[in-house]
């Protein structure tokens, strides 16, 4: 079976979309009518804002979470004074 491709369109965030992006096919890409969403250079789309999505930033950044911490205040704190990509 053959895969369809893919490309992400801007859209507006909202609580059921934080990521600010939807997932269209191709084919259906109109330009003009859609705005592709271009992930920024450092390779971060987006801040993070849920727990599980700045636990993943933080794996990403090999920053390990320490015992106890699970605020999503406090993650968040760890993730800002992570050093930039």
């Amino acid at each position: 079976m053959s895969q369809v491709e893919t490309v992400r369109i801007k859209a507006e965030t909202s609580e059921d979309n934080p990521l600010g992006f939807i997932i269209i096919n191709k084919s259906d890409f109109k330009d003009g009518e859609h705005e592709l969403f271009v992930e920024d250079p450092t390779g971060v789309t987006l801040k993070p804002n849920t727990v599980e999505q700045i636990k993943a930033a933080l794996a990403e950044k090999n920053i390990e979470i320490p015992a106890g911490v699970t605020l999503k205040a406090d993650l968040q704190a760890l993730l800002d004074a992570a050093p930039a990509a």
